[in-house]
């Protein structure tokens, strides 16, 4: 099993020096893997490749890339992936800081998943065990915090806990050899979001492992400007492309909407506000079905006469469920509170919000499931 830890540096001589040695000491406790230290340096101003070239005369593991010009930290771990996995031909890859925040003694419990066939292990800040530093100012403490919950709210990804953490472990095998490094967002900080959506998106087995994530007492940071306007650029355009179903959906809820809510106020007028829900709902019901079909899940639509009939079919008989649980909830509300504009279009109105949640996760996940 061959495993390469990557580490991007700049201007890190005086840690280098401190982390190599360290690592290794760790590598005895997997004898049965071998383990490659490759340095992916960005032109260092200081003496960090002399360094590091010194030490491999001591490690005959290490291997060290240097950039013409500093590409950023996304762009250093792109050219290591790459590296590792052509000439390598690494099993895992871990991602790691040279400025030993990523504290060294955390290492082993990334490498010891392996074993329990994980695709993708996250060092985590976030999980019960794990921390930041006490010295961290309340802001930063929030910023990182909040950070990674909006992300995770916004992206609907609620197993991970640490969305920005760079100390990981990855499957080489059916997991980052099939990421396309040219789609990559962001070269710099965030890329680490973004390599984590895609690898959640191919439904590859995460954990969690807790971390001591520490200070930077030494060296120069990696940290680059404009990071939290790159992170939020790089949520927001996934958040964009994996809701764009929802948000046609959403669309043609709309006009099914119109069209439900002004047959059923046209209709209350001589009908029982029970029946005049359920006969508005059947036409709604026909009218986003098509939409739907052919506007918010194009990609999937059904094309043939008999794949549309029994996709109706399943589609009623779903809806059939927000339908009658939202005439029985305008009913409940004419019944003690008064049968009042308000109090029908109330009730109506919150029908409408429990039938969207119903009618979306049945319509994606069943009636127009992605195939995978």
């Amino acid at each position: 099993m061959k495993i390469t830890i990557i580490i991007p540096t700049y201007n890190e001589e005086e840690n280098i020096k401190i982390l190599i040695p360290l690592l290794q000491d760790k590598f005895k406790f997997f004898p049965d893997y071998d383990f490659t230290i490759l340095i992916v340096d960005g032109n260092s101003k200081d003496s960090t490749v002399e360094v590091t070239k010194k030490l491999q005369s001591e490690f005959s593991n290490l291997e060290i890339l240097v950039e013409k010009e500093k590409s950023g930290l996304g762009g250093a771990y792109i050219k290591g992936y790459k590296y590792a996995m052509e000439k390598l031909e690494s099993d895992y890859v871990v991602e790691m800081d040279a400025d030993l925040q990523h504290n060294p003694e955390d290492f082993p419990k990334l490498i010891e998943k392996v074993s329990e066939g994980y695709d993708l292990v996250i060092g985590s800040r976030y999980v019960k065990g794990g921390s930041v530093p006490n010295e961290w100012a309340l802001y930063r403490k929030a910023v990182s915090y909040f950070g990674s919950l909006f992300a995770r709210v916004v992206l609907r990804i609620f197993q991970v806990k640490d969305f920005t953490s760079g100390f990981r472990l990855t499957k080489v095998r059916g997991v980052l050899d099939k990421i396309d490094f040219s789609k990559i967002k962001s070269k710099g900080f965030a890329y680490k979001m973004d390599m984590l959506v895609r690898i959640f998106d191919m439904r590859a087995k995460i954990i969690e492992v807790p971390i001591s994530f520490g200070l930077r007492d030494r060296g120069t940071s990696k940290m680059e400007h404009k990071n939290f306007q790159d992170s939020l650029k790089v949520v927001l355009e996934f958040a964009k492309e994996r809701n764009k179903n929802f948000i046609k959906f959403i669309i043609v809820g709309f006009g099914g909407l119109f069209v439900d809510a002004t047959l059923f106020n046209i209709l209350s007028i001589q009908l029982e506000p029970y029946y005049s829900a359920i006969f508005s709902g059947f036409v709604a019901m026909l009218f986003t079905f098509l939409l739907n079909n052919y506007f918010s899940f194009r990609e999937r639509q059904k094309k043939r006469l008999v794949d549309l009939l029994l996709f109706f079919v399943a589609y009623s008989l779903s809806s059939l469920v927000p339908i009658f649980v939202r005439g029985y909830i305008i009913y409940l509300f004419v019944y003690e509170f008064g049968d009042t504009f308000i109090i029908r279009n109330s009730a109506f109105f919150l029908g409408i919000f429990l039938g969207l949640i119903w009618n979306y996760t049945v319509y994606s996940k069943i009636i127009w499931k992605k195939n995978v």
